[in-house]
């Protein structure tokens, strides 16, 4: 399959625009409109870069031995200059600057030798140079302009030609090569027709191996949720990022009119209009400009090395973020312009558009996540079966807005009826003899909350009347083989849990000195698991009947919703299940004992932030747990995706009426 690079060019007059600047190059040419609107020049006073940070540059090749390329270029410190041996035995013979995937060699420089007057006023050759110099042309050394990354390693691999069209076989091959020797961020600014199974897998490799995927939406002016191109779709049916899709705005922050769009595709936006930067250099061939002094240039090509510098920026100050880490914290602190229609906006722009300022003080919150020392640690959840109380049930999802739900059966909707209504909660409770029950949380006319039982075909057994109003979280369970019901509040407050009897009684009440923002609860083997936000950061604590803390830690990257606790891979010991609360991106995240993370999903787009519940059941009868994942809103499809991730469903259930929350129970099948 074809995949090609567009530059639009146009000529305008230069100017420096008058800034008020704590941090600023001595180079002459760096400020413009592009790097002002991003918030780059104050994030130069956290970081300018690093040289521990590598950018693998997969395009047709940028001029290596540019002066003010040349300080930042990567090279492959293994190899021997032209030595005619492949000292590193990685495949590739004196591969010290890079490689030609192209043409198989170790020069990814472009070819200029021969340029018509055509080609060199078109100038396609220029691309890799342009971009390289976005992402890190070397700061204040007096010279040209200034790289978002004054300091950071450019690695050089060559994919395609002067003419700007290629294969994906080689963009395979680069991606491979890329993440096996050292980067930690990839950008490729091309498209192509064509979503190859071998590019997918490329993609894959690099995500698993923590490196971060950049890619520009493409200059086609498509809708890419009905005209897909790659790799920037390559995400579009998995619940992780694993490639972050960049379309163009102007300097008006309106959508560039050759951008492509689409929310299935586009995640984040990025100046692409009005762009300057370093051009190929090389007099004796007639180029004897080194910037785009005279002529700025146009392309979604040029808004995704934006989106790559900002991501080589937070590596520069914290290593050891993830890709989800930076993905998130790119997406999360965009400037999203209120819009009258979310999804119009979403198709345009993704989160919104690029501020690399506040990505930058925003991980400074960030823990480090240390990875476990033994991968044995680690949760090995794709083929775990499902235990015998489970293997006999059906999922029920309930609208509490309509009242109906449905029991589906293997992936088949078999019953709804109006039963339920009001629901704010629901909890499943099983005894020790494996016989489960679907306990439910409701308000009376007055507001008094209400607690009601259900037997495993969904027939109502008793309710429970609690003096008690508000907004709760609920969990049921067993403590010291008496039925508890706990419920903790949603809102700030100094009351952390109730626990209550099966009459309605309070007998205790679980108070601190200072109020949380929001908690939730369960009950599993007589202890009570609380999560708690407080300062913006989600704790955990787990009590034993009589209030004492048997263990507690603070998790990241999560504004906890729901907590769930189960030993998801049977070794014995409890994970944590957080989904994150409405007001935040709808990512569900998994912890150990230990508070480290060990898995997340993605469940809906980063622009979905009205909170969602989850449930772990057997969703399509095959033997082995999956998480269903339900939403508050109509608009908004139920997902369910295996326990490892991939996904099995999205639907709209009830006939696309207007059902609201929806929630996850469990039936006895028939």
């Amino acid at each position: 399959m074809k995949f090609a690079v567009y530059i639009l060019t146009i000529f305008t007059v230069l100017f420096s625009p008058i800034l008020a600047l704590a941090k600023t190059p001595n180079d002459p040419y760096f400020a413009q409109w592009s790097f002002e609107d991003t918030g780059v020049y104050t994030a130069w006073d956290y970081t300018t870069g690093s040289k521990d940070v590598v950018v693998a540059i997969i395009d047709n090749g940028f001029d290596t031995f540019h002066p003010d390329l040349k300080d930042n270029l990567w090279v492959n410190q293994k190899e021997v200059e032209n030595n005619g041996i492949d000292d590193d035995q990685n495949g590739y013979i004196d591969d010290y600057y890079g490689w030609n995937f192209l043409d198989n060699n170790n020069d990814p420089k472009p070819n200029v030798e021969t340029l018509t007057s055509s080609e060199k006023e078109e100038g396609v050759f220029n691309h890799a140079t342009f971009v390289a110099g976005i992402i890190g042309a070397k700061g204040n050394n007096a010279f040209d302009g200034a790289g978002i990354n004054w300091d950071v390693r450019l690695m050089n691999l060559k994919v395609i030609g002067n003419d700007g069209v290629g294969d994906f076989e080689p963009l395979v091959k680069a991606i491979h090569y890329a993440v096996e020797n050292g980067a930690n961020v990839i950008n490729i600014s091309m498209v192509g027709e064509g979503n190859e199974e071998q590019l997918q897998g490329a993609i894959d490799y690099a995500y698993q191996h923590n490196v971060l995927v950049v890619a520009a939406a493409g200059n086609n002016m498509l809708d890419l949720n009905y005209s897909g191109q790659y790799p920037v779709c390559s995400d579009e049916f998995l619940s992780n990022d694993e490639i972050l899709g960049v379309s163009a705005i102007d300097q008006n922050h309106h959508l560039a009119f050759f951008s492509n769009i689409g929310s299935k595709c586009i995640d984040i936006t990025a100046p692409g209009v009005g762009i300057r930067s370093t051009l190929l250099f090389s007099p004796t061939n007639g180029l004897s400009d080194s910037y785009s002094v005279k002529k700025s240039w146009n392309g979604t090509s040029f808004a995704a090395p934006f989106v790559s510098g900002a991501a080589a920026l937070l590596k520069s100050i914290k290593p050891s973020l993830t890709v989800s880490q930076i993905i998130d914290t790119l997406l999360s602190t965009v400037h999203h312009t209120p819009s009258d229609d979310e999804v119009v906006y979403a198709n345009l722009f993704g989160s919104g558009l690029l501020q690399i300022d506040k990505a930058v003080k925003s991980i400074f919150s960030i823990q480090d996540i240390k990875k476990p020392a033994d991968n044995t640690s680690i949760i090995n959840i794709k083929n775990d079966k499902v235990d015998s109380i489970l293997k006999n049930t059906d999922v029920a999802l309930v609208s509490s807005k309509t009242g109906k739900k449905e029991i589906v059966s293997k992936n088949l909707v078999t019953e709804s009826r109006d039963i339920f209504g009001g629901l704010e909660d629901v909890f499943l409770l099983q005894n020790s003899d494996g016989i489960f029950q679907n306990v439910t949380l409701s308000s009376d006319e007055n507001g008094q909350k209400v607690i009601n039982f259900y037997d495993d075909n969904l027939r109502f057994l008793k309710n429970i009347e609690l003096n008690l109003f508000g907004n709760y979280d609920l969990a049921v369970g067993y403590i010291s083989e008496d039925l508890r019901i706990v419920l903790s509040p949603k809102d700030s407050s100094d009351v952390y849990f109730y626990i209550f009897d099966d009459s309605g009684k309070l007998l205790k009440t679980y108070r601190k000195d200072v109020k949380h923002e929001g908690a939730s609860v369960y009950v599993e083997n007589g202890n009570i698991s609380l999560a708690y936000v407080k300062d913006n950061k989600t704790n955990l604590e787990v009590l034993d009947y009589s209030l004492n803390v048997q263990t507690s830690f603070a998790v990241n990257n999560i504004l906890a919703g729901q907590l769930m606790v189960l030993d998801l891979d049977n070794n014995g010991s409890d994970e944590y299940m957080l989904s994150a609360r409405a007001g935040s991106q709808a990512w569900f995240r998994v912890f150990n004992n230990k508070g480290l993370e060990v898995y997340n999903i993605r469940v809906y787009p980063s622009l979905y932030k009205s909170g969602f519940h989850f449930a772990v059941a057997d969703y399509n009868g095959d033997g082995s747990l999956d998480f269903v994942f339900t939403p508050t809103t109509s608009d908004t499809p139920v997902v369910v995706t295996s326990l490892s991730g991939e996904l099995i469903t999205g639907r709209f259930p009830f006939n696309n009426v207007d059902y609201g929350q929806i929630f996850t129970m469990l039936v006895k099948n028939k």
